[in-house]
């Protein structure tokens, strides 16, 4: 198992908000009862999908490999949150399945999110902090 509680935190203030709610509402998945899973699944992709526009916007202004990349991370994620939820609303789709996925969906991102900040949203804040404040910022652990 992960350390969900991990804070990562890259010097941007924004990006540190936007990845500690994921985290938030990506953890809120394992325990949401079933009556309320289509909607704590939804506000997991509202947050994401407007966290991932606001980057999607600087990654496209960087253009380059590594932005392509992080792009087609954002793109995969929305696509399987809107997979999930797509099954989810279903009817015929029974509380067990929609808890093995709801859990199983939570895992994943759990494990992938720290990750992608780690590999691929630290250059991303770097760059911002650079075009704001002429340098990157320190970040002390």
């Amino acid at each position: 198992m992960f350390d969900t509680h991990t804070e990562i935190n890259l010097g941007d203030a924004q990006l540190d908000r936007d990845h500690s709610e994921l985290m938030r509402l990506s953890q809120a998945l394992l325990d949401v009862p079933n009556d309320r899973n289509v909607l704590a699944l939804e506000a997991l992709y509202t947050a994401a999908r407007e966290h991932f526009s606001l980057e999607d916007a600087d990654l496209r202004r960087l253009g380059g490999n590594n932005s392509v990349c992080h792009l087609d991370e954002h793109a995969l994620v929305l696509k399987s949150l809107e997979e999930v939820l797509e099954i989810l609303r279903d009817p015929a789709t029974t509380s067990e399945k929609a808890n093995q996925m709801l859990s199983s969906l939570a895992m994943e991102l759990l494990r992938w999110l720290p990750e992608h900040i780690r590999e691929m949203d630290s250059g991303l804040a770097s760059v911002r902090s650079q075009a704001r404040f002429g340098g990157s910022p320190i970040v002390f652990a």
